[in-house]
């Protein structure tokens, strides 16, 4: 069994879009820990702003299973992902971003994701749900990454619950 902690977003019907994922992991998962939701400006694309968080749940699948789980459930909610790695992101509702699978570290994998270091979108809810764990890769608690980063864009805490 690994723990697994997934960032969450969309900036299309955002409330709809998470609670829709919130449901999709808790009927494949069981218990679900949620952070608190945060409002954040669409970063690298033009767009409303999104609503972000990030979930933690046990789950018995391989990192592989876990992957196809999420681009299924993604595409079930309308997530549409260009091959094209030089295609400009695009607004969009459930996007589900794998942020850490236990303490597995694989960089091709983009595990730990990157994200995690360098957008306030994922650290600061990540530090809301898990502050003393320890990032697989930075021998720092995500609370200590947190308080260490200065970002450029800032989020804002909202009165949504899941």
């Amino acid at each position: 069994m690994t723990y697994v902690y997934l960032g969450l977003g969309a900036n299309i019907e955002p409330q709809t879009s998470l609670q829709a994922g919130i449901v999709e992991l808790r009927a494949a998962f069981g218990r679900v820990e949620a952070s608190p939701v945060y409002l954040a400006p669409a970063v690298g694309m033009d767009g409303p702003d999104f609503l972000n968080m990030v979930v933690g749940f046990e789950c018995l699948m391989s990192h592989p299973q876990l992957m196809a789980w999420i681009r299924t459930t993604e595409t079930k909610y309308g997530r549409q992902r260009s091959l094209d790695s030089s295609h400009k992101p695009t607004s969009h509702g459930l996007d589900m971003d794998l942020l850490l699978f236990g303490d597995w570290v694989d960089e091709q994998a983009k595990v730990p994701r990157p994200d995690i270091l360098t957008c306030a979108y994922v650290l600061q809810p990540l530090a809301d749900l898990v502050p003393n764990l320890m990032h697989p890769t930075q021998a720092k608690t995500i609370r200590e990454l947190n308080d260490s980063c200065n970002f450029d864009h800032a989020v804002l805490p909202t009165q949504h619950h899941f």
